[in-house]
């Protein structure tokens, strides 16, 4: 039977390399996305690598979609990977103007990914699989006008971190995934130059790694950093 993996942001970016890499390893992919054009796409692109693909649209500042996804994932089976690869960036500024976007931020990036791990933990423990988190350098330094973001993602990383502690006994890893730039369509190409960002495929090979990784270790947290700077 295959190995099965959830991958939430699968629509795109790092998100779709990861599930096109996996689907070369022979997992069966669940992919979570925001809009079904995109997520067809990722489909397809799995599919063309001879694997299986089965998308659902979730929105996740809507934490009952959230819930409908995990039960959707897990009343299958075993899951053998979740990849947490959702949750994009955003700017706000510290205001009372931010109070909504704030929130927004909190439940798409932290709420969604404590309710999803925790609703599909009983079946990654089923596989003793492994659950990775794409975070990046926000969850550990502040940056200019994404307080909102910056603080979700130290958050996410907190949450990661003690779920190792919880889980590492029956098996489960946990794997922090932290990129710098990478080219995808949300950097800008007018300071950054492409060819020497992070690649996605880049990505999708460390986090296929930490996944496959036989459970008597664990790669707990990986930074990675472009080899040369890829400011113009």
């Amino acid at each position: 039977m295959a190995k099965r993996a959830l991958v939430t942001g699968a629509s795109g970016g790092i998100g779709r390399g990861i599930a096109r890499r996996l689907a070369r390893e022979g997992f069966a992919i669940l992919g979570q996305g925001r809009n079904q054009a995109a997520l067809d796409a990722t489909a397809e692109a799995v599919r063309a690598l001879g694997g299986s693909f089965d998308g659902r649209i979730a929105e996740f500042a809507d934490l009952d979609a959230v819930a409908t996804l995990a039960r959707w994932a897990a009343d299958a089976g075993a899951l053998d990977a979740v990849i947490h690869c959702a949750g994009a960036y955003a700017q706000t500024p510290i205001a009372e103007t931010s109070f909504e976007a704030w929130d927004r931020i909190i439940d798409e990036i932290v709420r969604a990914t404590m309710r999803l791990t925790a609703l599909t933990l009983p079946a990654v423990r089923a596989a003793g699989g492994t659950y990775l988190f794409v975070c990046g350098p926000s969850s550990w330094m502040g940056m200019k006008g994404a307080s909102g973001y910056c603080v979700a993602r130290h958050a996410q990383a907190g949450f990661a971190r003690a779920l190792f502690e919880d889980v590492r006994e029956d098996g489960v890893g946990v794997t922090l995934l932290h990129p710098g730039f990478v080219n995808t369509s949300l950097v800008s190409r007018e300071r950054l130059d492409p060819a020497k960002m992070i690649q996605v495929d880049d990505i999708a090979e460390l986090a296929t790694q930490a996944v496959l990784l036989p459970r008597t270790a664990c790669v707990v947290e990986m930074t990675v950093r472009p080899q040369r700077s890829p400011y113009r």
